[in-house]
C-alpha cells in the first residue's frame, strides 16, 4: 500500500505559519498592554500623591500648583487612552490568533481522520492479501476439496 500523504499538507503548513505570526503579534500586543497598564498605574499613583498646600497661597504658587495638577491629570487621561487602545489591540490580536488556531485545528483533525482511514484501508488490504494466500495454499493442498476434482461433490447424479 502507498505511504500516507495528506493532500492539504501545504495548506496546513501555511496555516501553521499564519497561526505562529498571529501568536507573535498577540504576544507583542500583550507586551504593549502590560507596558501601558504600568504607565497608567504609575501616572495614577503620581496624581494621587499630589498634595495641595494648606492655608492661603499667593496667586503665583496657586497657579503653579494648579497647572501641575492639571498636567498630571491630563497625563493620567492620556495614559488611560493609550491603555484602552492597547486593550482593544490585544483583543483584536487574540481574535485573529484564535481564528488562525481554529483553522489549523480543523486541518489537523482532517489529517487525523484521513490518516486513520488510510491505516484502516491498509489493514483491510493486508487481511485480504492474507486471505488470498491462505486460500491459494488450501487449493494447492487439496484440489478436490476446493471443488476442482471429481463430480462427487457437485451433486450430479450418475
Amino acid at each position: 500500500m502507498n505511504r500516507y500523504r495528506f493532500r492539504l499538507e501545504s495548506v496546513l503548513r501555511v496555516r501553521r505559519a499564519e497561526e505562529e505570526l498571529a501568536r507573535q503579534e498577540l504576544a507583542r500586543a500583550n507586551a504593549r498592554l502590560r507596558g501601558a497598564m504600568e504607565v497608567f498605574r504609575r501616572e495614577s499613583q503620581r496624581y494621587g500623591e499630589l498634595e495641595s498646600a494648606p492655608g492661603a497661597l499667593d496667586p503665583t504658587d496657586f497657579l503653579r500648583d494648579r497647572a501641575y495638577a492639571e498636567l498630571a491629570a491630563a497625563t493620567v487621561d492620556a495614559a488611560r487612552r493609550v491603555m484602552d487602545a492597547a486593550v482593544e489591540e490585544a483583543a483584536g490580536r487574540y481574535v485573529a490568533w484564535s481564528e488562525a488556531a481554529t483553522l489549523v485545528a480543523a486541518l489537523e483533525r482532517l489529517d487525523d481522520r484521513r490518516r486513520a482511514e488510510h491505516r484502516d484501508e491498509a489493514s483491510r488490504a493486508e487481511v485480504a492479501e492474507a486471505d488470498d494466500m491462505t486460500s491459494a495454499r488450501f487449493v494447492a493442498a487439496d484440489p478436490v476439496a476446493a471443488g476442482r476434482g471429481s463430480n462427487r461433490r457437485s451433486g450430479a447424479l450418475t
